[in-house]
């Protein structure tokens, strides 16, 4: 749930903007962990995050999305340590995303929620070559989306390096198109790093009460990775289990999870993920979003 943090201003610049405002929204967890067969430990968490949006006379959409720990990497200038994201965004011609931006076919693609309360390994995800959660530079993503139709195309920052490495996305480019209904999701991407291209494909199906997804990606060095993801709905407790086989880091995990919805954005949620030849992670605690 949203509080307004400032109640909406009327603007009259030379821009044109009809209105702008900033809401405050959050998120907060805390329980117990276990990570890789470790002792249990206390683990909390509490984040803040800004929205600002506006809207000009003529329908143009504008506005930025960064939390309050990444104010510093918001407000930077360049390349590198960049928090947060902006975008502009007209109807009928689609939406500009630039800074910590997902990769086109992320983007696209099915998300797996993370087992349990503590997503500190998330080892339920699926591996993107291109993109925010790759590095820290700068990304532009650009969607257009038409009835169920989506059409997502992203690059790299231009100035940034090549190969390997944080800041190293200046080669990456992607492409990712999706068409959703009620029940079900089909999509499918291209992505290019420089280094490698993979090709993903990925579906899903949900009636309410249940939900299975599921993505496969190829790349040009013929490793391969899937993800099975699955989901129960009995009242207001869900049921989670996962398996996902990824030859890019060589690692198979199963996971299963289960959260209880007290109402009010307050949960209880306990994982249990474990990838082959490791130990398992465990965790049970309280999440809370506000």
């Amino acid at each position: 749930m949203k509080t307004t943090l400032l109640i909406t201003t009327m603007l009259a610049a030379s821009a044109g903007a009809a209105f702008a405002d900033v809401t405050l929204s959050g998120d907060a967890r805390m329980g117990i962990a276990s990570v890789e067969g470790g002792d249990f430990n206390f683990s909390s968490r509490a984040r803040v995050r800004f929205t600002l949006s506006g809207e000009t006379d003529a329908g143009l959409k504008f506005g930025a999305q960064f939390r309050a720990n990444e104010a510093e990497g918001a407000t930077l200038d360049t390349e590198t340590k960049v928090k947060g994201t902006v975008f502009l965004e007209y109807p009928e011609y689609g939406k500009l995303t630039m800074g910590d931006a997902e990769g086109a076919v992320q983007a696209s693609v099915t998300q797996f929620a993370p087992i349990g309360f503590d997503d500190t390994k998330k080892l339920q995800e699926f591996t993107f070559l291109t993109g925010g959660d790759t590095g820290t530079s700068k990304d532009v993503l650009y969607t257009y989306a038409n009835g169920a139709l989506a059409v997502n195309l992203s690059l790299g920052n231009p100035g940034g390096s090549e190969g390997a490495g944080a800041g190293a996305n200046g080669d990456d480019m992607g492409f990712g198109v999706s068409y959703t209904t009620e029940f079900w999701k089909l999509a499918a991407g291209y992505e290019d790093n420089g280094l490698n291209s993979q090709t993903v494909v990925s579906g899903s199906y949900g009636n309410g009460q249940f939900e299975v997804k599921g993505a496969y990606g190829l790349r040009d060095d013929d490793k391969s990775q899937y993800v099975i993801y699955g989901t129960y709905i009995i009242g207001t407790t869900t049921l989670t289990a996962f398996f996902r086989d990824d030859e890019f880091k060589a690692t198979k995990t199963r996971g299963i999870g289960i959260t209880h919805d007290f109402g009010s954005g307050l949960a209880l949620s306990a994982g249990y993920a474990k990838a082959e030849g490791k130990k398992a992670n465990a965790s049970l605690g309280l999440t809370m979003a506000f």
